[in-house]
């Protein structure tokens, strides 16, 4: 099975495709046959050299529509599907910088891209692909719960179980002890007796309160990697959305402190982090 970021590559890979045609007929329509050196000067920062071809990837692309939309993809899309150039370059960014998706961030980068794909009238051969690769996110994320239910249950019959064999083995032993022992010596009989209620009250409630154990090799849930243990020694935790904590919305809490800090008059905080920084 794909990993969140295997599947977001071969989003990527769809969008290429099915963008390439639609953004190269919109530039010729705009500039003619030139449209490639045109870019090459409006945007020499982004582009390659000029002494280069041009790879028109997943980046090139949304990077020119971006920038070139006023000038020229306004006249065919709309606002919407401008909010979706954009959500798609920040995913790519942090997809080219290695980060941890989770199987949402795939699912909604899917769903974005049939969407901008759906809208500049793509092959349905490619529409059909994205919506397969929406069915297996949702599948394994599905099968997964599944077995985790499944899983949860057995240990809750196990821990049932346990809990049930201490309250018979207690009650054994005080039932003993009070028929063969408290007739004859009753002090130690009833000290018997409390001491082995205690015992098997303590150890139901251990067995309650404890979790179900994770033993065995398994799948960790967010890099797919094999690991033996409950946390993942590779990413250490299961990760929150990629793009929450990479994008501007992390810096929103800086920023309003800061604003506030200024309408106050009080001094602002001299530590930023690097995300806070830039």
């Amino acid at each position: 099975m794909r990993s969140p970021h295997e599947t977001i590559s071969a989003a990527l890979e769809i969008l290429t495709d099915g963008l390439g045609p639609f953004f190269q007929v919109e530039m010729c329509r705009v500039y003619g046959y030139r449209w490639e050196q045109t870019l090459r000067n409006t945007l020499r920062n982004t582009l390659q050299s000029r002494s280069e071809p041009v790879v028109w990837d997943a980046y090139n692309l949304l990077t020119a529509m971006w920038e070139q939309w006023n000038e020229v993809f306004r006249q065919q899309l709309g606002l919407f599907e401008r909010s979706l150039v954009s959500e798609l370059r920040e995913y790519r960014n942090l997809w080219a910088h290695q980060a941890v998706f989770t199987e949402d961030d795939a699912f909604r980068v899917l769903d974005t891209v049939q969407r901008l794909l759906a809208a500049v009238d793509v092959a349905p051969e490619l529409l059909d692909r994205l919506e397969q690769l929406k069915f297996d996110v949702l599948r394994e994320k599905l099968s997964r719960q599944i077995d985790e239910d499944r899983l949860r249950a057995q240990a809750n019959r196990e821990k049932v179980t346990d809990i049930a064999l201490y309250g018979l083995g207690g009650a054994t032993i005080i039932v003993s002890t009070l028929l063969s022992l408290a007739p004859r010596n009753p002090l130690a009989g009833l000290i018997l007796c409390a001491f082995t209620a205690f015992t098997f009250v303590y150890l139901a409630l251990k067995r309650w309160t404890a979790a179900a154990p994770q033993w065995g090799v398994h799948e960790c849930r967010a890099c797919r990697k094999i690991i033996y243990t409950k946390m993942c020694p590779y990413c250490e935790a299961r990760p929150q959305s990629s793009v929450a904590k990479g994008s501007s919305a992390s810096r929103f809490q800086t920023i309003r402190a800061v604003a506030m800090a200024t309408l106050t008059g009080q001094s602002t905080p001299a530590k930023l982090t690097v995300n806070e920084r830039e």
